[in-house]
This record gives C-alpha cells, sequence and structure tokens, in this order.
C-alpha cells in the first residue's frame, strides 16, 4: 500500500502503536538469536511471525507500478499533479481497509518559478542554459514539463553585479576572503554544494549576512560528477548539465510554514507578513550545473584560490571579485497556496489511545522517485 505521507511543511499522522510497532526497528536476524530484543519469548515468536508475513506481502511488479504512478510526472508542491496524488492515496487507502481516511486542506506560504536567466556580460558574453540536458536513456528527462534551474523561496530581483567565488559559502570562506581584501557586499557569490557539506539554505544565509545580492550555487565535478565516477546514464554521479534543485528557507530557525510560526496553516489561519518571518530569504539564488559555471570561473580574476578551494575542473580556481560581471533576473510566484495531505488510520485493539505517528511527503522537485519514497508495497 502507499506509504502514509505528508506534506513538506505537516507533520502530524496517527497510526496503532501495536500494529506498527516492528516499523521502528530493524527486522530480527531470526536465525542469529531465539527472541527479539525487548520481546519476551512468548510474545517474541509471534512478532516474528507477523513480520515475515508483512515482508511477504510487496511483490516487485506491484512495487514497480506504484512507484511509476506517483513517478511519471513533475509534481512539485501545491502543483494540480500533486493534488491529484493526493486523490489517488486516498483512494487507495479506502480501498485498503484504513479507517477515517481524509484530505486535510492547508493553506501553506508556497513557492514556484516563473522564469529566470543568467547572462555573463563582462569580460565576454556567456548565456547559461540553466536547464539540464535530455538523455536519449531516459525518455522522462525529455518531458517538457520540467521546470529549468530554480531554487525554492528565492526572492525575484535583478540584479547586475561582479562574481566572487566563495568555495563552499561556509563563514570561515569569507574570512579568507577578506584576508584578501575581497569584499561581496552587493556582489554575487558563486558557490559550491558539499565542499564541506552543508544545507543550501545555510549558505544563503551566510551570503545574506554578508551583505551578497545573490547567489549561486552550483555542481563541482570534484563532489558530484566526473571526478567521483561514471555520470548519468552510465553511472550516479551528476553529468555535465546536472542541477541540484531544492530550497533555501531557513527552517533550521524557525520550522514549517514561515508565515504560520507555531501554529497550523489551516484556511483562515493568522499570518505574519513575509517581511516578519525569520524563516524566509531576503536574497536571490539560483543553482547552477557545471557547464553553466565553467564560464563564470575560468574568466574570474584576482588571486589565486587556495588548493582545497579548487575543484574538478580543467582550470585555475580565482577568487574573482571584478573582472567577470552577469546580469542576473529572477521572477519568481511565492505566497500562500493550497496542499493537501491525506491522512488515515489503522485501529488497533489493545492499545487504541496509543499512537505511532508515520508520515512522508509526496512532492517532489521534479519527478521524486527517491526522497519521498513513492510507494510501500502491498
Amino acid at each position: 500500500m502507499p506509504l502514509l505521507r505528508k506534506s513538506t511543511t505537516i507533520r502530524n499522522r496517527t497510526i496503532n502503536l501495536v500494529l506498527l510497532s516492528f516499523l521502528f526497528r530493524p527486522f530480527p536476524l531470526a536465525q542469529a538469536q531465539t527472541s527479539i530484543l525487548g520481546f519476551t519469548p512468548a510474545s517474541s515468536a509471534r512478532e516474528t511471525q507477523i513480520e515475515s508475513k508483512f515482508k511477504s506481502i510487496p511483490t516487485p511488479a506491484e512495487e514497480r507500478r506504484q512507484h511509476r504512478v506517483f513517478t511519471a510526472e513533475p509534481h512539485v508542491a501545491g502543483s494540480k499533479r500533486n493534488n491529484e496524488l493526493a486523490d489517488y492515496i486516498a483512494a487507495e487507502w479506502r480501498k485498503q481497509g484504513l479507517d477515517d481516511v481524509i484530505i486535510r486542506r492547508y493553506d501553506v506560504y508556497g513557492t514556484n518559478p516563473k522564469s529566470a536567466s543568467l547572462e555573463m556580460i563582462a569580460p565576454t558574453r556567456f548565456q547559461a542554459t540553466l536547464r539540464e540536458a535530455a538523455l536519449n536513456a531516459d525518455l522522462d528527462s525529455k518531458n517538457p514539463a520540467i521546470s529549468g534551474a530554480w531554487s525554492g523561496m528565492s526572492i525575484s530581483g535583478d540584479v547586475t553585479a561582479p562574481v566572487v567565488y566563495v568555495h563552499s559559502g561556509n563563514p570561515e570562506d569569507y574570512d579568507l576572503l577578506r584576508k584578501n581584501g575581497i569584499t561581496v557586499k552587493g556582489k554575487i557569490v558563486l558557490v559550491r554544494y558539499s565542499n564541506p557539506y552543508s544545507y543550501r539554505g545555510f549558505k544563503a544565509l551566510t551570503a545574506q549576512r554578508e551583505g551578497a545580492a545573490a547567489i549561486l550555487i552550483y555542481s563541482d565535478p570534484a563532489e558530484d560528477g566526473y571526478k567521483k565516477g561514471n555520470v548519468d546514464p552510465e553511472g550516479p554521479w551528476g553529468p555535465e548539465y546536472h542541477i541540484q534543485r531544492g530550497a533555501i528557507t531557513y527552517d533550521f530557525i524557525v520550522p514549517g510554514d514561515p508565515l504560520t510560526p507555531g501554529w497550523a496553516s489551516v484556511p483562515g489561519a493568522k499570518r505574519i507578513s513575509i517581511e516578519q518571518a525569520e524563516s524566509a530569504p531576503k536574497i536571490m539564488a539560483l543553482p547552477l550545473s557545471w557547464h553553466d559555471a565553467k564560464p563564470l570561473l575560468e574568466n574570474m580574476d584576482g588571486p589565486l584560490a587556495p588548493d582545497d578551494w579548487q575543484g574538478g575542473l580543467p582550470i585555475q580556481y580565482h577568487l574573482g571579485g571584478e573582472r567577470v560581471k552577469v546580469h542576473l533576473k529572477i521572477e519568481m510566484d511565492n505566497g500562500p497556496q493550497p496542499y493537501f495531505v491525506v491522512e488515515g488510520r489503522i485501529r488497533g485493539a489493545e492499545l487504541p489511545d496509543q499512537w505511532v505517528v508515520l508520515g512522508n511527503h509526496r512532492d517532489a522537485w521534479v519527478f521524486g522517485g527517491v526522497d519521498p519514497r513513492a510507494a510501500l508495497l502491498r
């Protein structure tokens, strides 16, 4: 059956404790022990029986079918397709006998792209593609509904400014720039994903605090590309036009809907202004492929970047700050929009007042077959 799931901002589900207790610890190695940790000898055999039955229910064919239902089309949060999937889940759960299946509406501050463009105007001209190349080995990659590059929760804006290379975009990286006499105030910063790893929202917040006008976050082949191994479709690593989509929300400061901090985003709820929202970014942001980042990096001036700032591209990385200028324009559609959450219950007989909450999101930046775990099979 499809996995109990949630929207990206709503956390609560209810499901009976007794029925799903085995989902919250590893399956036992029955051949290695006579009883299961946490169970009495008398109940251990019964528990093993239940787990064996549970594991025998899914089939590969059903897994493929359910996976395709959820990943056949892009289904970003709040989109028509994602809402259709809410109806599908509810119908499946009702057929499978779940109790009290209901679709709940929450009006959540959502984010969607309208348009984005990035052009290097000096010292030479280059128009970024801001799109991933289609692959003959993956027919879905040719779907016209796939969006171009965008960062969730970016603000709209139009800026022309020099570009500074800031390595991973963490606070200590800006300290190194200052030691070299380089400021990022009013400029556009170019940073790498995962070197070392930090959440893109933290990179954006750091750039915002430093006074940058915008942040570009690209996938360097040293972390996700040919320097790691074979790229898609021959291997798992990101190809030349790979774009890592995602939100830059500062939800590590205040979780949930930025406009309803601490209370539910139900229709008609009190909402603060976006200017008051601590988790809402105040900076333009855009992800890039290394194809689009390379012309910026290879034309940069300024001091040579330290050895540990050098990346996987066959060029010398400089800190920049003056020579490379770009025109960046981003138009977003940000604001409250309806999100639909499916809730279902399985009531147990022994401990009906005790509950285990199990949830997951079904939305995705594009097709979404990994992060949201598209289906749990029956």
